[in-house]
C-alpha cells in the first residue's frame, strides 16, 4: 500500500475521534444543565411587577354554582296605569328619577272626565230629591195615608239613586278627584296620577300628548331598599340548600368582588328547566345593586383547610402544575427553584397546595408572574 494511503486513513480516524469527543462533550453539557432553576434580575423583577409571598392557611369548600339575577319583591315593584283612557297633558320625569309616595307623576286629559263628573252631579241631585221624597212617603205610610205599594215604589227609586251616587263617588276617587269638590261644581278635564311608593323610575312610556288606553303601562317604579337575589338551583343540588344557608356571589359584568347573602325563601315547585327558584338576601345594604344584574352564586357543602398560594403563583406546563420557590437573593438577582406541586380548584383567588408537606413552608414563593416567567423560559436561566 502506498504511503499517502496510510496517511489518509490516519486523518479519517482522527476526524471520527474528534467528532465523538465533541458529541460527548455536548451531551455532558446538556446533562449537566439544570432547568429547574430560574434566575431573575432585580430590574426584571421590578419592571414585571413581580411579587413574593408565603404559604398561608385558607379554607376550600366543595362548591356548587347557581346563576340568577338581582330583583325586588313584588310589593317593591309598581306598574303605574290609569283606569281611564286619556291624553298626556303634563309629564316631567325621566328614567332613573327618584320619586316619593304621593308625588305627581303625570296628568291625563279627556272630555269624558267632564261627562263623568256631570253624571255625578246629576245623580247626586236626583238622589237628594228622592231622599226627601222617601222620607215624606215613609211618614205617610206610617200614618196609613198611602198604600204599601206606593211606598215600596218610592223606596226602590231611592235605593237605586243611592247606589248610583255611591258608585259614582268611587269612580271619581279612582280618577283621584274629590267628590265634595265636584259636588260644589269644581269640574276638571284633567286627572292626576300619583306615585304609589318611594323608588326610582325604571321604565317610562309617556310623552306629551300621547294617548294612553286604560290599563296601559305608564311607567314602572322600583323600590330598591330591599333588593334580593332570584337564584335557580338545579334539581340535583336542591337537597343541599336550606333556609338560612349562606352563599357567596359575584356580579361578573361589574367586578370580581365577592359578596355574601343568605337564603330567605326556598321555592315549592321544580320548573320545566328542572330547577327550583330560591330567594336570597345580600348581607350588605350599602351596595347599589341594579335590578336585572346577572349573578354567579356559590354554595359550600363541605369545607377543608389547606396551605395555599394565590392563583397567580401557579403555572401549568405539560399538564403539570409548578410554583417558583425563592432559593437565594443577592443585591441584583433572585434565584428560584421550579417545584412541581399537587393542587385543586381555585376559590376566591387562592389555590390549595395539596402536597405542602413536601415543600419548605417557611420559604418565599413568586406569587405574581410565575406563568409569564416560566412560559417565556425564565428571566436568566443558569445554563
Amino acid at each position: 500500500m502506498k504511503p499517502y494511503t496510510y496517511t489518509s486513513l490516519i486523518l479519517i480516524a482522527l476526524l471520527f475521534l474528534s467528532c465523538g469527543k465533541s458529541e460527548s462533550n455536548s451531551t455532558n453539557e446538556e446533562e449537566s444543565h439544570d432547568d429547574s432553576t430560574v434566575e431573575i434580575t432585580q430590574e426584571q423583577f421590578d419592571k414585571s411587577k413581580l411579587e413574593l409571598g408565603r404559604l398561608e392557611k385558607a379554607n376550600f369548600s366543595e362548591q356548587f354554582q347557581v346563576t340568577g339575577m338581582v330583583d325586588v319583591p313584588p310589593e317593591n315593584r309598581s306598574t303605574v296605569t290609569s283606569y281611564f283612557d286619556g291624553y298626556v297633558s303634563e309629564t316631567h320625569l325621566l328614567v332613573g328619577d327618584e320619586v316619593q309616595k304621593g308625588d305627581l307623576l303625570v296628568k291625563l286629559k279627556h272630555p269624558d272626565y267632564l261627562k263623568t263628573q256631570q253624571m255625578y252631579v246629576e245623580s247626586l241631585s236626583n238622589y237628594e230629591f228622592l231622599t226627601s221624597e222617601f222620607e215624606r212617603k215613609r211618614n205617610l205610610f206610617e200614618d196609613q195615608v198611602i198604600s204599601q205599594k206606593v211606598f215600596q215604589s218610592t223606596k226602590n227609586d231611592f235605593l237605586q239613586a243611592q247606589a248610583k251616587v255611591r258608585a259614582m263617588e268611587e269612580q271619581l276617587k279612582l280618577m283621584n278627584l274629590n267628590p265634595d269638590q265636584v259636588a260644589k261644581g269644581n269640574l276638571t278635564s284633567e286627572l292626576s296620577i300619583y306615585s304609589p311608593l318611594n323608588g326610582k323610575i325604571s321604565k317610562l312610556n309617556v310623552s306629551q300628548g300621547k294617548f294612553l288606553a286604560q290599563s296601559e303601562m305608564i311607567m314602572e317604579i322600583l323600590d330598591l331598599d330591599h333588593v334580593h337575589l332570584e337564584l335557580n338551583v338545579f334539581e340535583k343540588d336542591i337537597l343541599k340548600v336550606e333556609k338560612g344557608d349562606t352563599l357567596n356571589f359575584q356580579v361578573p359584568e361589574v367586578s370580581d368582588e365577592t359578596y355574601q347573602a343568605y337564603v330567605k325563601v326556598i321555592g315549592a315547585e321544580v320548573n320545566e328547566n328542572r330547577s327550583l327558584r330560591i330567594h336570597a338576601h345580600p348581607t350588605r345594604e350599602d351596595v347599589n345593586f341594579a335590578v336585572g344584574m346577572y349573578v354567579d352564586a356559590y354554595f359550600d357543602s363541605s369545607t377543608e383547610s389547606h396551605l395555599a398560594l394565590p392563583e397567580t403563583a401557579f403555572s401549568e406546563m405539560d399538564n403539570t402544575m409548578y410554583v417558583l420557590q425563592l432559593e437565594s437573593k443577592t443585591e441584583n438577582n433572585y434565584n428560584f427553584k421550579k417545584i412541581e406541586v399537587e393542587t385543586g380548584d381555585p376559590q376566591y383567588g387562592m389555590r390549595p397546595v395539596l402536597n405542602s408537606s413536601e415543600l419548605n413552608t417557611e420559604a418565599q414563593f413568586l406569587t405574581r408572574g410565575a406563568f409569564d416567567i416560566l412560559s417565556s423560559g425564565g428571566g436568566g436561566h443558569d445554563h
